[in-house]
Parts: structure tokens; C-alpha cells; sequence
């Protein structure tokens, strides 16, 4: 372990790591030698570096991470990766995916295909992500040409992400190969490595949605603060969301063009499904926004987003910062957050959704409130509707002993 701690720390200094930086790393690596002497081991391996992390952190499920947390994740990371390919993998800021210079234009051209095609922004995103992390490898193997890849660059690249979710690793996969069939019939390469990608035998579940009960929606609303700026846009935000069920991309875009006060209803364009949708404004709704932008909403010329950050820089807000607002007034409110349930505006707008089968509304309204394309979407909501599903429970057939066959 110290000869790769060493190598690591040597590696870091050639990447311009900060003594600051490498020191973080060391504090985390001195509780990894403890905790391998705890269970008497002496040579490291991925495994160990997992048991610990969830030994001594938690941690099962590298999402949603706490800052405290991720540095923790990335030291012992660059041990893995270095045990396993000898190399450090840059972390990436977010931002702009760019791809080494010898790469550049043949992975550009490959997402600007994907573009053409009519994918998502969000999938066009993971594309970019999953390439980057190709370049990078393939940077670190000396290659300088795509043409110089062989088989063995492939297969051992898909070794680095064998610590990712599932599905991050399906995703993956399905990326590489959609991209090794594009260099190949473009002419790029003489063979398509489509064909020797792993499978990986991943099967997407349909999850049963985290909703809410009523009650603990109505104490979530209640318990907001009203009395300061932060409050007013979050009660704003957290009504728009329980009541409406809209996602929460789509609040962090609404504009004051969708509000149409003459009619009392929000109109807009879904990011998602980029289908139209309106929805009635209604009364506690209505008057939550009034009380936001009248008393609460910064000065801002630069947008028209009706949500915006209240410290510098004032600006839109992101969809991952609503997040952090639902779950910290689930907190603050005492509702209990099980392991693995979802606690942010997702589960407020599937917890509408809940309440609605609950009254006996039919699929295809509520499908139509939720802004689905079409009624299958909105049916895994039944997952969660219990008393909607024992009125479904059959009787028990019973059993004529003496005739050795069922009574029907």
C-alpha cells in the first residue's frame, strides 16, 4: 500500500496537484492503512478500497455525494486506477467537454452526428462524458491516432469504470459501441471493436415511485419560513411542485411569459418531452408567486427567469439546487426520509400523482396534469396506489381434499 500511495502522490506532482490537494488525499490514505491493519491485510485492491469507503464513510452509492465525501471517493479512486492502469484520470470540471487535440475533431464530429439525429441534450451530454473519459485513456496509452487502437486498449478501457452504478456502466457500453459502428463505417478504422465491447446483461426495473403522504406534504408547506426572501421563493418553488407536479427543470425555466394571469393559467414548453403544456393557477399557487416577485425576487436584467439565485451572481437557477431546497425543508420539517427514497421535487410531483389515484381521478387526466405523452408513463404510478390494488386481490382458490382438485 505505501508503494502505491507513493507512486500516486508522485503522479499527482507531475499533474500539478497542489500540496494542499495531495495532503487531502493522505489524510484519507492514513485512515485506509489503519483500516487494513484492522482486518489484516496488507496488499491493496479495488475491493478493499470499496469495503472501506462503506466502512468508514458509508458510502454504497457514489451519487449526491457530500463535498466531504467526494474528495474521500476520488482518494481512493486514484489509488484503484492507478493499481489497475498505472495512470492518474484528470477530474473533470463541469462545463464544456473537450477531448484531447489528436481526438478533437473525430469525437466532435461524432456528437454533432448524434445532434443531427435529434438526440436529447441530456443524452448528447452523457456522450460527451463517456468520450471524454475514452480520450483521456487512450491520451495516457501514447495513442496519437485513433488507427492505432487495438483490442486490448478497448477491453482494458472498459476495466476503468467497472466501480460505476449499473447502469452508468450499461450506458456506457452502449455508447462505445454506437461509436466504434460510427469510426467504422465512416472509414476512420479498419475494424468495428463494436462487435468485442462487453455485455454486460443490464435490465433497467421500472422503480416504483418515492411519494409522500398528504400530510407530509401539507407539513412540508406549512413549515417554510415566509418571513425572508429564501422562504418566499422557496415556498413559491416547493407549491409549484407539490401542487402542480411540474419537473424541476421545468420551474427553473418558467419565465414571466408563462404566466398567463388573464387566464389564470401557467402555459409553457416542456424541456423533457418538448410537448406544450397548461396548467390552471391555482389560488395558493398564484399568490405564492405574487409574494416572491413583489418582495423577494432580486433585480436582474440578464433573464427572464422567474427563479433566481439571491446572492451573487444572481442568476437562473439549476435543477440540481431545487433539489437541495426540497431536501432541506423535508428536514426542517422532521419528515423522514427512508434509505433509497427520493427527497426531492421529483417526489413531490410523484407524490401528487399518488394523491390523485388516491381520489379516484382517471390515468388519463392525471397523465395530462403531469405533462406525460402518453398513459403509459403515468402507470407505474399504480405501483404506488396499495388501496387502489387490493380492491385487484383475488380470493384464494380452495382445495376439495377429498376430490383433489380446486372449487371454483
Amino acid at each position: 500500500l505505501n508503494e502505491l500511495i507513493d507512486k500516486v502522490k508522485v503522479g499527482l506532482r507531475n499533474a500539478r496537484y497542489s500540496d494542499v490537494s495531495i495532503s487531502g488525499f493522505v489524510t484519507v490514505w492514513n485512515r485506509l492503512t489503519n483500516f487494513m491493519g484492522r482486518i489484516d491485510k496488507t496488499a491493496y485492491t479495488v475491493k478493499i478500497g470499496m469495503d472501506f469507503l462503506e466502512a468508514e464513510y458509508g458510502m454504497t452509492v457514489f451519487k449526491k455525494l457530500t463535498p466531504k465525501n467526494k474528495r474521500c471517493a476520488r482518494a481512493i479512486n486514484l489509488l484503484s486506477d492507478y493499481l489497475l492502469h498505472g495512470i492518474i484520470f484528470p477530474k473533470r470540471k463541469q462545463g464544456a467537454r473537450t477531448y484531447h487535440p489528436q481526438f478533437q475533431k473525430l469525437f466532435q464530429g461524432y456528437i454533432d452526428k448524434k445532434r443531427a439525429d435529434g438526440f436529447s441534450e441530456d443524452t448528447i451530454k452523457s456522450y460527451e462524458i463517456y468520450l471524454s473519459r475514452f480520450s483521456d485513456y487512450l491520451n495516457s496509452r501514447g495513442i496519437v491516432d485513433i488507427r492505432d487502437m487495438d483490442e486490448v486498449v478497448v477491453l482494458r478501457f472498459t476495466e476503468t469504470f467497472t466501480r460505476y452504478s449499473p447502469s452508468v456502466i450499461h450506458n456506457t457500453l452502449c455508447a462505445l459501441r454506437t461509436f466504434f459502428h460510427y469510426l467504422f463505417q465512416n472509414g476512420f478504422v479498419s475494424r468495428d471493436f463494436a462487435y468485442i465491447v462487453p455485455h454486460d446483461g443490464y435490465r433497467q426495473r421500472t422503480k416504483v415511485p418515492s411519494a409522500y403522504s398528504k400530510e407530509d406534504v401539507e407539513k412540508l408547506i406549512k413549515s417554510i419560513d415566509r418571513g425572508n426572501p429564501k422562504g418566499k421563493r422557496d415556498h413559491a418553488i416547493i407549491l409549484i411542485a407539490a401542487r402542480l407536479g411540474l419537473r424541476a427543470q421545468d420551474i427553473c425555466n418558467l419565465s414571466f411569459n408563462n404566466l398567463k394571469w388573464e387566464t389564470n393559467t401557467i402555459e409553457l414548453l416542456q424541456e423533457k418531452t418538448e410537448k406544450p403544456l397548461i396548467l390552471p393557477m391555482l389560488e395558493d399557487v398564484g399568490l405564492a408567486i405574487i409574494d416572491y416577485l413583489k418582495y423577494a425576487r432580486p433585480e436582474c436584467k440578464s433573464t427572464q427567469a422567474i427563479f433566481l439565485r439571491l446572492v451573487p451572481p444572481i442568476g437562473k437557477l439549476e435543477a440540481p439546487t431545487l433539489h437541495s431546497i426540497v431536501t432541506q425543508h423535508m428536514r426542517t420539517a422532521g419528515i423522514k426520509i427512508e434509505d433509497g427514497k427520493k427527497h426531492g421535487p421529483h417526489a413531490l410531483r410523484h407524490s401528487l400523482a399518488s394523491a390523485l389515484l388516491e381520489e379516484n381521478t382517471p390515468l388519463p387526466i392525471i397523465s395530462e396534469v403531469l405533462g406525460h405523452t402518453n398513459t403509459e408513463s403515468t402507470s407505474v404510478y399504480l405501483k404506488i396506489d396499495i388501496n387502489q390494488l387490493r380492491t385487484c386481490s383475488l380470493e384464494p382458490l380452495t382445495f376439495d381434499w377429498n376430490r383433489g382438485e380446486e372449487v371454483f
